[in-house]
């Protein structure tokens, strides 16, 4: 329509230059000084009318003179066009396996609608070369654009053609694709933009495949331990018109772990859901996380996804201070008696002047109540704070808590006590911004926050879902039953306003408490529930705060094979202390067909090693191994490198670091990771129009749908890159002047019947 009304393209008047035909000449002087004086003629009959309406009479009839004369001056735009027969216009053709799925304009695929492109000559120019792509850049015809390519280097084919072609001079690339990209794939454009090529992306395929689930990502702890809860993270893409449900199914082979059902929206495209698992024994597995979706799930190819599960042996270093000797403590301790990996070291103050050690290693572990350096504190994983007033410390002592925390990555978790939290005066200590809570000191002559009470422990949606209040249960209905049975608690600290970064886990529910002596005690007025679980990360690390001091009671007042106290207490201090980095750390990334090895290496004080020699040695499936150098990357400490891997399977990599002056073998750890052996081209299988809007914008090209490609041909030659030339393209003949000349005289006649001038 544009280039009805306008006689060229919208392209040529974004890249031209209005011109006018040099001298005007005499012959338009003279028309311009007769037309002004008819309309001076014409002025004198209108002076009995009103001037506003002079006014409008005069305009219409300056506008029709100017547009008059503008025909007459012999407009142009001054252009620069591609020379004709000189310029190459590559077409390039996705031929990953994406291409095979059905297009949205019908029931043909996208690879049928890419070829019908190509035989109409989508292009528009004479000299038009071939190319298709998957993994690699090659040279094509017709008959060899299958969909059968396993990989799509979408960027990295674009980045070889237009920074390599040699063939003459390039114009444009024609891009025809569903924008597909196989994950791990750089998507820079610094060398495609510097080319200077412009890239117009014809897009295939629908932006959204209704009716389609995806599971999009699986994220899973690197190394568990045994007979642990393992907390999964899965996201679902989706494509839902309507709601409903799909069920989330774990598998161990033809075991089944778990399985959750899952609500969907079709208002909200992307679901982030939380399943547990039992890990169960040591050893290396692979799980199978699968969606069940329905029948109507138009990509069913998409719905799982395999992730490797190594289950280690670990040691897991906890540290418990109590100032008091109380239940608490006993069971606590009890708890974890049944979890060889759990090495807790305790110190309890008994009387003012006797302590009692448990669980320490040697004769001088905490034989001065607390670690006496930096290095022997941040030995540990997590510590646990009981009863114990903030005076107990020394001033380097808080120091080292809260940097603890923050810089060594370590938990912290605060019991609740008659010396605990702000009534133990821990307010104006360090330790205090850690916590999840605003520590608040009660009044003078006010009673303690920490009070007797009766009341239910039970979990919000968050702590449903997290490892740190799990009792056990494969279910959300199995878990909340499993709360709500359990004995009442029997006293409750009162915990000051939450943080911004605070998550409430167990929220605790009570009753009016009757205490000899003393007034009654409204723990939980109206039945309400308050805080109980708290947790916030801080720095590295993160910091607990559980606002009671019976959960003994879990364990007195149920049945002897009744585990749900072991259960929270393991569970609760595995994760803590099991999420507190090591000095020595090993990441390993699969992608398609290479490694992404990372490596960070700290001190006993978790200060940076700059300075170490770093070697992999990487096993691959058939047995067969070699080594890689791992250089320095990234900030100090850090070191990595990206290994090509030849064919899909698991791979062992061994880590060997040693610090520079450091003699012997230096320090070895090692991980597994899968490589390939699934269908990538299945997974974000849409269009993907921000990655190809992006891509043309950046060279100066546009994105196009096959069902509007009427101005390809003309954005090509007046925007491509190669050998051009000037050309005026005059614009006297243009529709446009002829309709608005005999618009503007139509609207002056009217004006003049309607006001009885005619």
């Amino acid at each position: 329509m544009f280039e009805w009304f306008f006689k060229y393209p919208l392209q040529v008047y974004q890249q031209g230059e209005l011109v006018f035909a040099g001298d005007l000449g005499l012959v338009w002087w003279i028309v311009a000084a007769l037309l002004l004086g008819l309309t001076v003629v014409f002025a004198r009959r209108l002076a009995a009318w009103p001037w506003h309406r002079r006014a409008a009479i005069h305009a219409l009839q300056f506008a029709a003179v100017a547009v008059l004369l503008t025909i007459l001056a012999g407009p142009g735009l001054q252009v620069l066009r591609l020379t004709p027969g000189v310029n190459t216009v590559a077409l390039l053709v996705d031929t990953s396996r994406s291409m095979a799925l059905p297009d949205a304009r019908g029931g043909a695929t996208r690879m049928a609608l890419a070829k019908g492109l190509v035989a109409e000559g989508v292009t528009g120019q004479p000299k038009t070369v071939l190319y298709r792509f998957d993994d690699q850049l090659r040279p094509a015809d017709i008959a060899t654009l299958e969909p059968t390519g396993d990989r799509s280097r979408l960027v990295h084919a674009l980045t070889s053609l237009a920074a390599n072609y040699d063939h003459g001079a390039l114009a444009a690339i024609v891009l025809l694709t569903d924008g597909a990209q196989t994950p791990g794939d750089a998507d820079d454009l610094g060398a495609l933009t510097a080319a200077g090529v412009p890239v117009h992306a014809v897009g295939l395929g629908s932006r959204t495949i209704v009716g389609d689930a995806e599971l999009a990502e699986v994220s899973v702890p690197r190394r568990p331990p045994p007979d642990s809860e393992v907390a999964a993270r899965v996201t679902i893409r989706h494509a839902w018109p309507d709601a409903g449900e799909v069920r989330l199914r774990v598998r161990d082979g033809e075991s089944v772990l778990a399985a959750e059902v899952v609500a969907l929206d079709p208002d909200v495209p992307v679901v982030i859901a939380d399943v547990t698992f039992a890990s169960g024994a040591a050893g290396l597995k692979e799980l199978t996380f699968e969606l069940l979706a329905p029948e109507r799930d138009p990509l069913p190819t998409n719905d799982s996804r395999t992730r490797l599960l190594e289950v280690v042996e670990a040691e897991y270093r906890v540290l418990y201070l109590e100032g008091e000797p109380r239940w608490e403590y006993k069971f606590i301790r009890r708890a974890v008696e049944e979890d060889p990996a759990i090495k807790l070291s305790t110190w309890l103050r008994t009387t003012p002047r006797k302590t009692y050690r448990q669980g320490v290693a040697d004769a001088d572990e905490l034989v001065t109540g607390f670690p006496a350096s930096l290095e022997a504190l941040y030995a540990y994983g997590l510590v646990i704070l009981g009863s114990m007033p903030a005076s107990t410390l020394d001033d380097d002592q808080h120091a080292w808590l809260e940097s603890f925390v923050a810089e060594r990555g370590g938990s912290v978790l605060v019991l609740a006590g008659r010396e605990s939290l702000a009534d133990g005066g821990w307010d104006v200590k360090p330790l205090s911004r850690a916590l999840p809570v605003v520590l608040e000191r009660a009044p003078e002559g006010a009673p303690s926050g920490y009070t007797a009470g009766e009341y239910a422990a039970h979990p919000t949606p968050a702590g449903l879902s997290s490892p740190l209040a799990d009792i056990g249960g494969i279910s959300e209905a199995v878990r909340e039953e499993r709360w709500a049975t359990l004995p009442m608690l029997g006293d409750y600290q009162r915990l000051g306003p939450l943080k911004a970064g605070a998550t409430t886990l167990l929220e605790a529910q009570g009753s009016v408490r009757v205490v000899p002596g003393a007034e009654p005690t409204v723990i939980v007025r109206g039945g309400s529930a308050v805080p109980l679980l708290v947790a916030q990360p801080y720095g590295f690390g993160q910091a607990v705060v559980l606002a009671t001091a019976s959960t003994w009671r879990w364990r007195m007042r149920t049945a002897p094979e009744d585990d749900r106290h072991g259960l929270f207490w393991r569970h609760l201090i595995r994760h803590l202390a099991g999420t507190a980095p090591t000095t020595r750390r090993l990441s390993v990334e699969p992608g398609f067909d290479a490694l992404d090895l990372k490596v960070s290496l700290k001190d006993a004080r978790f200060a940076p090693i700059p300075d170490a020699s770093v070697t992999a040695r990487i096993t691959a499936p058939t047995g067969e191994n070699f080594n890689a150098v791992l250089p320095p990357i990234g900030g100090a400490g850090a070191f990595g490198t990206t290994v090509a891997t030849a064919i899909p399977g698991v791979y062992r990599v061994d880590v060997t670091a040693r610090a520079s002056g450091e003699g012997g073998s230096g320090t070895t750890f090692s991980r597994l990771a899968r490589v390939g052996g699934r269908d990538v081209e299945a997974f974000d299988a849409a269009m993907n129009a921000p990655l190809l809007e992006r891509i043309a914008t950046t060279t100066g090209g546009q994105l196009w749908t096959p069902d509007n490609l009427a101005g390809l041909s003309q954005a090509i030659a007046f925007g491509g890159s190669g050998i051009r030339e000037r050309d005026r393209m005059p614009l006297w003949d243009a529709p446009i002047l002829y309709i608005v000349l005999v618009l503007l005289k139509c609207i002056e006649w009217s004006l003049r019947r309607f006001w009885g001038g005619i």
